[in-house]
């Protein structure tokens, strides 16, 4: 741990806080939008002289059994380094988290950290100049991650006005869509999978199940995992080979010289995927109820035989809450292009109005040079959340299984770091392998505008308006519900409500923006 040594390295940390508190009038759009919260360090202090404090963290997912008991044990492990009297980590639900979050910033609540990504919270947070600025403050708390941010490319993907907002793991990822079935359903009933790699071939693979397996909806289109798009939309972005920005339903073609946006509603990809959802809405192969349906684990918990999930999941296994579920899967579209994730896939952010920003860095730089540290945050406390394999792997002790695990597999995505990451719980050695060498095909890219995330202050409003005709009109088409299943008339008709609500300003402001960014 770095400690502090004078008086030089403490006036640049404090002013870098006024200028968060927006007392020192500092000119970046973030920076004019923070709270009153400063490091609250003494001249001369030393990281064990600093006063105890608890970090207040959110997170969406489900709080484990053991989870408090190990981190009783982190804080009490490493309070010479860090004076960390407790980690409160709070949950919320996946579909109520960005509210509540919001809520909190908006109401100056003094947490310190929470989990963000670029599907999850990022967009709405960092617009709103809701995360702290962390550049001098990351230098002075957290050199060595700031560093790495640095080397590997993460500073341009996670900043705003020059300034890094969140802080994002250190894994390679991509969420190309990978279809998940149940192998023991189509072997006990015939189904035939035997050829899955277009969307055709899903389409007949999902109507030989409805006609053979019975008692079960047969595809979830991903609406009841809070996600954005229907499954199927991502299963095309493989077959058009286009970028999958995951940003106010932008998007544009891969193979282009340079990237032109297009509002995804006018790609021809749109509008198959409506039919196809729509097909399979009338066929009852998707739930007519699935925009209200609050299962978010159906496929887990027996009620559908398909649905789209990550190739990490598919090797690592789906943990099933019925017995003898068997997981299949295929990819679909194997050589279509498609994008890496961005290193805000899965990050932590400190809250503008945070308590203790200092201290929650001094934890992440921990993280991320100390070994046993990290597998102690991550993986708990060794003979009781975890045993250790001959080959090095971190097991589940005797009794626990991913089912039931009392701390390993608990949600730490945005911890993870590569240099100390293992094969843990289900994820054992040889998936980690495949999941590394299914990562270096040649058809997955990084997209040129990965972590495109410009101010929109000026276009606040029709993004607003674009934003809420998606979740009041694009969902209900890709969710397959089309008015007098007129698939034309209803696409063109939500195309002119958006071009209405200013879709060309969008546009028009996003390509310059895209531009800027490319240099050209």
């Amino acid at each position: 741990m770095k400690k502090r040594t004078g008086t030089k390295a403490l006036s640049i940390a404090l002013a870098a806080a006024l200028c968060m508190t927006g007392l020192a009038g500092c000119g970046s759009k973030t920076q004019e939008t923070q709270g009153s919260t400063a490091a609250k360090t003494e001249v001369g202090e030393t990281p064990a002289e600093l006063k105890p404090v608890t970090l207040k963290l959110w997170s969406c997912s489900d709080k484990y059994q053991a989870q408090e008991e190990v981190l009783d044990k982190f804080c009490e492990t490493y309070k010479d380094k860090l004076n960390i009297d407790k980690i409160e980590f709070n949950y919320v639900p996946f579909g109520d988290y960005e509210d509540k979050m919001t809520s909190l910033v908006a109401g100056g609540d003094d947490f310190d950290g929470m989990y963000v990504s670029d599907w999850m919270l990022y967009n709405k947070m960092s617009n709103k100049g809701g995360l702290m600025p962390l550049n001098e403050l990351m230098q002075q708390y957290a050199p060595s991650l700031f560093s790495t941010y640095q080397e590997n490319g993460s500073m341009t993907a996670c900043s705003i006005d020059g300034q890094l907002v969140a802080m994002p793991w250190t894994k390679k990822k991509s969420s190309k869509a990978i279809l998940f079935y149940r192998k023991d359903l189509a072997e006990k009933y015939g189904v035939d999978t035997s050829k899955l790699e277009t969307i055709e071939d899903l389409d007949a693979m999902l109507a030989d199940a409805k006609a053979k397996v019975p008692d079960i909806t047969i595809f979830e289109s991903g609406f009841p995992r809070g996600n954005t798009y229907s499954d199927v939309l991502a299963i095309l972005h493989a077959k058009y080979e286009m970028d999958n920005m995951n940003y106010h339903t932008l998007t544009f073609d891969l193979n282009a010289e340079k990237p032109v946006l297009e509002a995804v509603e006018e790609t021809p990809m749109f509008k198959e995927a409506v039919t196809w959802m729509n097909k399979w809405y009338n066929e009852e192969i998707v739930s007519k109820n699935e925009l209200s349906e609050t299962d978010t684990k159906l496929f887990e918990n027996g009620k559908t035989f398909a649905k789209v999930g990550l190739y990490g999941d598919a090797v690592q296994g789906v943990v099933f809450n019925i017995p003898d579920a068997e997981l299949g899967y295929a990819e679909i579209y194997p050589d279509g292009k498609y994008r890496y994730d961005s290193p805000l896939n899965n990050a932590f952010a400190v809250n503008k109005n945070a308590a203790n920003p200092e201290r929650l860095l001094m934890l992440l730089e921990l993280l991320n040079t100390d070994e046993d540290a990290y597998d102690l945050f991550m993986y708990g406390i060794e003979g009781e959340t975890y045993v250790k394999g001959e080959d090095g792997s971190i097991q589940f002790p005797e009794g626990q299984d991913a089912a039931n695990s009392t701390f390993l597999g608990w949600f730490c995505w945005p911890f993870v770091r590569d240099q100390f990451d293992k094969p843990s719980g289900k994820i054992t050695p040889k998936a980690l392998e495949m999941e590394k060498e299914w990562l270096e095909k040649d058809s997955l890219v990084v997209s040129p505008l990965t972590g495109f995330n410009p101010g929109t202050s000026s276009i606040k409003t029709e993004l607003a308006q674009r934003d809420q005709l998606y979740d009041e009109q694009g969902k209900l088409l890709l969710a397959g519900i089309v008015e007098n299943n007129d698939v034309d008339a209803a696409v063109n008709k939500y195309i002119e409500s958006q071009k209405a609500a200013g879709l060309d300003k969008i546009l028009e402001f996003m390509q310059t923006e895209a531009d800027k960014m490319i240099g050209k």
